[in-house]
């Protein structure tokens, strides 16, 4: 075990590296820690950690890297010589809370623009835009992402829909079905709706005029065929507890699909073996929902279960994010990850920075 233990290390090293104050600082010893307690799994669940890790684990050279690429991309996709130029006519949103990625991405990106091209993106701050890109590390339940783009397209409906202003969204990670989800509640929103028969304009603009970029796609549309399902998502076959534990959420039909379907996906592309992911996946549910039974249940927010935080009207185990960047974790991870209540004897393997349980 404590080789697989080193092993994590090397990817995960960085992570909080930009924290000094971290409350647990990354280490194979606490890799091993972590490990520990889920006594004669340990091992088993280091090695299937191990084997999915180094997909879903952006580190901050990574995601300087990534974003980079990104800013050129766009750059060439809206037709600009020069990087200065593309600079000059955008504006990044700025409108998450200090504690968020967004503004972290933010910081990275213009140092970017300073280092690699020479650009100061202050100094064009005070410019007209026509392109306005919304930075981001994850896409999960959408909930956040929908809100904030709400409230810009509400400004800037009239601009968006004569093209005098575009929007975008960079992200390094986005799911499938939370994508989905988000897109669905701008189109149904009423007050767009209203706009969308003010301007008499099919609210397909939405759909057609979003422009999205994401370096990782977690597949988790389980009534789509070909899914990857590259993500925590256990079949119906649980213990007795979490299944009474399901049963005290109401049924709310068509919102998610509860269980995974067995032996799907058809080939596993994620997880070393679909044995190997049935089981993984029933060890976090478990241990995921003994942490939660440490809550005083006057205090049990309904959106955090076993496999991390979900919409709350979604009768599931937990949106079962596997995707981490060396900032932070979504809390729509399983709680493994990330539990970490003072008496509840846990001792979680990511730090958070930021967020209270």
């Amino acid at each position: 075990m404590e080789e697989k233990a080193e092993q994590v290390y090397e990817i995960l090293q960085d992570y909080h590296c930009d924290y000094p104050d971290t409350s647990y600082e990354m280490s194979a010893q606490h890799i091993l820690k972590w490990a520990e307690q889920f006594g004669e799994d340990a091992d088993f669940v280091l090695s299937e950690f191990l084997h999915f890790l180094p997909q879903i684990y952006v580190s901050k050279a990574r995601a300087a890297k990534a974003l980079k690429n990104r800013l050129v991309n766009f750059q060439e996709f809206y037709g600009y010589h020069s990087m200065a130029e593309f600079v000059l006519n955008t504006h990044f949103i700025d409108v998450q809370r200090n504690e968020k990625s967004q503004k972290e991405i933010l910081i990275v990106i213009k140092s970017i623009l300073q280092d690699d091209f020479g650009v100061d993106y202050d100094q064009f701050a005070d410019q007209p835009k026509k392109h306005f890109i919304y930075f981001d590390d994850i896409l999960a339940t959408g909930g956040t992402i929908f809100r904030d783009l709400h409230h810009w397209l509400c400004e800037n409906f009239e601009a968006f829909v004569k093209k005098e202003k575009t929007i975008a969204l960079s992200l390094f990670c986005y799911h499938e079905l939370g994508y989905g989800n988000m897109k669905w509640m701008l189109i149904q929103n009423p007050e767009l709706k209203s706009l969308f028969n003010e301007h008499s304009v099919s609210a397909g603009i939405i759909e057609k005029e979003l422009l999205t970029r994401t370096n990782y796609v977690i597949e988790n549309q389980a009534k789509w065929n070909n899914q990857k399902l590259n993500c925590a998502f256990p079949i119906a076959d649980q213990s007795k507890e979490v299944l009474q534990y399901l049963a005290n959420f109401s049924e709310n039909p068509g919102k998610a699909q509860v269980f995974r379907v067995p032996n799907t996906p058809v080939q596993e592309q994620f997880f070393s073996s679909a044995d190997n992911r049935n089981r993984l996946e029933k060890i976090f549910t478990e241990k995921g929902l003994e942490l939660l039974k440490k809550v005083n249940s006057q205090d049990i927010d309904q959106a955090k279960r076993p496999l991390g935080y979900t919409v709350r009207s979604h009768k599931t185990l937990g949106t079962g994010t596997l995707f981490f960047t060396w900032r932070n974790i979504s809390n729509t991870c399983p709680l493994v990850f990330w539990w970490d209540v003072p008496g509840h004897q846990w001792t979680p393997l990511f730090c958070l920075k930021n967020r209270g349980i």
